[in-house]
């Protein structure tokens, strides 16, 4: 399962892959998923869903012989998991292969919103060097705090290179202690918003954590921080942000998933000059996409042959 806008070159080296390996396989855009039902579903092995997206439970319910849906990357928040775990076809997700590729860029994110990337860009380009105070609206990482919300695979890669520059690291995870060779310190959500000059989140969309950035949360935030997120836009509540962003109690905000895809360009918040936008790609590289078609299609194999299968939901 793919969608329309993904690059020929990525659904070739895909295919690539599945062929090498072996597989017969079946080839459906979520912009036509109509052709389902022209295919023997019956007979499908396993599904691979680049990226997760609503699945009929029409089609779920005649993939009879299915021993696993593998997910290409972490997030499934807008594929139907329910609806296939209620039929007892496994789902397993892909949390490794991309991880260094989205920590790298939530750096780069850092990066770009303290140091206003996109003006200085424009600014070159159009021959505009006078702006942006010369450099007094922007900033060093070097001695600030940053707060993570999530230390997994990917929070401790950001953590490692945050580090490196001179960061010092907070967190907060109910799930992880601190790592005992690391400076960094768990602290609870509450506290973790008033001490950061930098919020970088790396949790999924779910239930939980929707809108766990709000009002409420942003009267908390006393040093005015940058607020990156490479993980889903439904993690703030977007009213919030644009109040936050006029009122001045937030410095900017960093994007890379957003609250509609492909966006519009007449979203309010691409108004704001203290944000930076990226679209959708914090997981996408060529090293990435190697590794992360060879993990799913491990997964599948295992999955099979009836071996263990890593990262399954539930």
């Amino acid at each position: 399962m793919t969608i329309d806008r993904h690059p020929v070159s990525l659904k070739e080296l895909i295919r690539e892959h599945l062929n090498t390996a072996g597989f017969q396989s079946f080839e459906v855009s979520y912009e036509n998923i109509g052709k389902l039902n022209e295919l023997p579903l019956e007979e499908i092995d396993a599904v691979l869903l680049a990226p997760a997206r609503y699945f009929p439970p029409t089609a779920l319910a005649r993939l009879t012989r299915c021993k696993l849906m593998q997910v290409w990357s972490s997030g499934y928040d807008k594929f139907n998991v329910d609806d296939a775990i209620k039929l007892n076809i496994p789902v397993a997700n892909n949390h490794g292969s991309n991880a260094i590729s989205v920590a790298e860029h939530a750096i780069f994110m850092m990066l770009g919103i303290s140091r206003r990337a996109p003006e200085m860009h424009q600014r070159v380009i159009t021959g505009a060097w006078s702006g942006n105070d010369h450099g007094m609206s922007s900033y060093s990482l070097f001695g600030k705090t940053l707060g993570l919300v999530g230390l997994g695979n990917i929070g401790s890669l950001v953590a490692a290179r945050a580090e490196a520059l001179g960061m010092s690291v907070l967190f907060s995870d109910p799930a992880v202690e601190a790592p005992k060779a690391r400076s960094w310190k768990k602290v609870d959500f509450e506290k973790l918003l008033g001490l950061s000059d930098y919020l970088s989140f790396h949790v999924h969309s779910n239930k939980s954590t929707r809108d766990m950035i709000g009002d409420q949360q942003i009267a908390l935030m006393a040093r005015k921080p940058f607020l990156i997120n490479v993980s889903r836009a439904e993690l703030f509540n977007k009213r919030a942000i644009l109040s936050a962003l006029d009122k001045g109690l937030i410095r900017g905000i960093a994007l890379d998933a957003h609250y509609q895809e492909p966006t519009n360009t007449d979203d309010s918040l691409f108004s704001y000059p203290n944000t930076f936008f990226s679209p959708h790609v914090a997981g996408s590289t060529l090293d990435s996409y190697s590794d992360t078609v060879t993990a799913c299609l491990t997964n599948i194999k295992h999955a099979i042959s009836g071996d263990k299968v890593s990262g399954l939901i539930r």
